[in-house]
């Protein structure tokens, strides 16, 4: 029984169940939230989190769930409450129109609206005593001057599409490497060169920053670029962002030294860390990465799967409504029942948290080996004995909240994180994964007919009409499936599902791709996304997607898309290059000409398929036999034949897969 119930007891997502039971009238986001509040003529109070926010738990504990509180808003305002995974297109409106307010942004996100959605004030976590001071200014404007507020929101919603409007480029552009260099020398300023990462805290893991450094660094030789790369990761996989006992990544470490972690963990990280730390293990062979992926691999299998092929979204950082509660450990009860932990695992200053020890590795697998003077394999099984025992005491705990939403978007993300398992790793269990994941995807949350995707998940329900960044990373998981495959079959769907996006999202006007369809009508502005982040930005992904596609298939129009999008973001990648890393790989790939390597003839798929040397950013192509694909025209045989070529000039085939590394050891040689 409770004292309170609103109307987001009605609702399936996680996060709004929790506040239904609030004293707040919540209402979920529509257009009868509107309505209410026109008729009412009330401001409203757009508030945004996520199930495993940590702060959006404290101020539900102590506003939210507050009679007083309560009441100064139920009697003033029209309450929404929005899961901004569900509606990321609503968040990212009132996100940004919360950054042109105060500067700054995060979660939980409460914007105050005219009626009509138009922001007028924001902020993120109020404490409660600024709260209701905030509740109670605001609430005497509106019933004073209630035109000066909608005025200022009208100015404000202008201002959001004007930030939303690019110019139109046209013609050639040049993508030299140039252009790629100082935007890393700029970079580099900013780099942690102890720990790794930025030289800052908070500290996010963004995946697809090491990704391009990894690539721009392998591709130009450049070893201080490499030595930064292997530096992070290695710190990020000892440290207390990775769970060491259960697998799995934190959303971000609190500190600089990538120790005391903001406990809640998502899909979204996992699946791009699983990626790059197998395209890591490709490019280095280091025991260390494949490990760290093992891990996550462990803990997605063990702890997200929502039976039906997917996985779910993510898992609180609170437990019995203390924030890590379940990850940390006593000290005392380490020493006494677990004496070989302390052999691989920090029990001191480097560990301890609120007098706790949060695990933290002595070092790599490799560098602690070198320490006990055993070999790597001793460690690696030393390690898994400890862990497997601490793994069976951490079961009896209270476990997080997990959030069972599946949401189509990051479960694409991590089809492409299986691939590249795969692809790197060669185990056939990873490439059913990535199959099955698909699956759910094509089965639950597309329309056979038209092809068109739903965003969520849950319960064997989907629902909300799909956003860019779910049509972005289902063609970019397509194409990753491709490369793991040569089933071209993958290809077909990338390039049809292109097309729909193109048609959906793309405004040729603007030259580029919005957030939300073009049939979507409930948003006071439509949103885009250009800078990547934690998630690489729709943009970006999509940009890539289509450079890819127009080689396979020769559709020059989606290479004028792609470079089109690129030059849009050109002066800010130089000044903020972590802000644009996604959009630098797609430069990287342009500014070296575009590799490919093509396999035809009797065993080509087998060949390519087993081939063990790291080649980023080079168009693979493969088959036994005929082939409408662009790439393979003319260049299928009956005698297997390899060919590798750049600017669309080949070199001579070579007939030995271990040719081939030599042929692309010259193309990844930039002066």
């Amino acid at each position: 029984m409770h004292k309170f119930t609103n109307a987001l007891s009605k609702e399936d997502s996680l996060y709004l169940l929790q506040h239904a039971h609030n004293p707040v009238d919540w209402l979920p986001w529509s257009e009868a939230a509107k309505e209410k509040a026109k008729k009412e003529n009330k401001l409203m109070l757009i508030s945004i989190g996520y199930s495993s926010c940590h702060w959006c738990h404290v101020m539900e504990h102590e506003s939210f769930e507050d009679e007083l509180v309560a009441n100064v808003m139920n009697e003033n305002f029209v309450c929404v409450k929005v899961d901004r995974e569900e509606r990321p297109d609503v968040d990212q409106i009132y996100m940004e129109a919360v950054q042109m307010m105060t500067g700054q942004g995060g979660w939980p996100l409460n914007c105050f609206t005219t009626p009509e959605g138009k922001p007028v004030y924001g902020g993120t976590y109020f404490p409660r005593g600024k709260w209701v001071q905030v509740l109670e200014q605001l609430s005497e404007l509106w019933k004073e001057n209630a035109d000066k507020v909608k005025d200022y929101g009208d100015q404000l919603t202008r201002g959001m599409r004007v930030s939303g409007v690019l110019p139109r480029l046209e013609g050639e552009q040049e993508f030299a490497i140039e252009k790629l260099e100082a935007t890393v020398e700029n970079w580099k300023t900013r780099f942690d060169c102890v720990k790794g990462g930025p030289n800052k805290a908070p500290k996010f893991p963004l995946p697809s920053n090491y990704s391009f450094l990894l690539k721009y660094g392998y591709i130009t030789g450049n070893q201080e670029i490499i030595n930064q790369v292997k530096l992070t990761l290695n710190e990020m996989a000892i440290g207390g962002i990775f769970d060491q006992i259960g697998g799995g990544f934190t959303r971000y470490s609190t500190d600089s030294d990538w120790k005391v972690p903001h406990f809640e963990k998502m899909l979204y990280d996992n699946a791009q860390l699983l990626s790059l730390y197998y395209e890591a293990y490709g490019a280095f062979g280091e025991e260390e990465y494949l490990h760290t992926a093992s891990g996550i691999k462990s803990w997605l299998r063990r702890e997200m799967r929502n039976g039906r092929g997917g996985f779910y979204s993510a898992l609180d950082a609170d437990s019995e409504g203390v924030e890590g509660r379940f990850y940390v450990w006593s000290k005392k009860l380490l020493e006494r029942e677990h004496p070989e932990y302390a052999d691989l695992f920090h029990l001191d200053h480097r560990a301890i948290w609120e007098d706790q020890i949060i695990p933290v590795r002595k070092g790599t697998i490799k560098e602690m080996a070198t320490s006990l003077n055993v070999s790597t394999s001793e460690v690696e099984q030393k390690l898994g004995g400890i862990t497997e025992k601490l793994l069976s005491d951490r079961s009896k705990r209270v476990r997080p909240g997990t959030d069972d939403k599946s949401l189509c978007s990051w479960n694409a993300m991590l089809i492409s994180g299986f691939a590249k398992a795969f692809i790197f790793g060669k185990k056939e269990e990873d490439l059913g994964e990535a199959k099955r994941i698909l699956g759910f995807i094509e089965n639950e949350l597309q329309n056979p007919e038209t092809k068109e995707l739903k965003h969520t998940w849950k319960n064997g329900i989907a629902k909300i009409n799909g956003f860019l960044e779910d049509y972005a990373f289902l063609i970019d998981a397509y194409l990753h499936l491709y490369e793991a495959t040569f089933d071209e079959r993958y290809l077909h769907r990338a390039r049809a599902l292109s097309f729909l996006t193109l048609d959906k999202f793309y405004n040729d006007k603007k030259g580029i791709f919005f957030f939300t369809a073009s049939d979507q009508n409930d948003l006071v502005t439509r949103p885009m996304e250009m800078s990547d982040n934690v998630i690489p930005a729709s943009n970006s992904v999509m940009a890539i997607n289509l450079y890819k596609l127009a080689g396979y298939f020769q559709l020059p129009h989606f290479e004028k898309v792609a470079k089109r999008l690129l030059m849009a973001v050109r002066e800010e990648m130089e000044e903020y290059g972590e802000g644009y890393s996604n959009w630098g790989e797609l430069w990287l790939r342009i500014s070296i000409g575009s590799p490919e390597l093509v396999a035809g003839g009797e065993g080509a798929v087998a060949e390519l398929k087993a081939a063990q040397f790291y080649s980023p950013l080079v168009l693979k192509a493969a088959a036994d036999e005929s082939s409408e694909l662009y790439l393979l025209k003319g260049r299928i045989n009956e005698a297997l034949n390899f060919y590798v070529c750049q600017d669309q000039s080949c070199k001579s085939p070579v007939s030995l897969i271990d040719q081939v590394e030599k042929e692309l050891s010259n193309i990844f040689t930039v002066d």
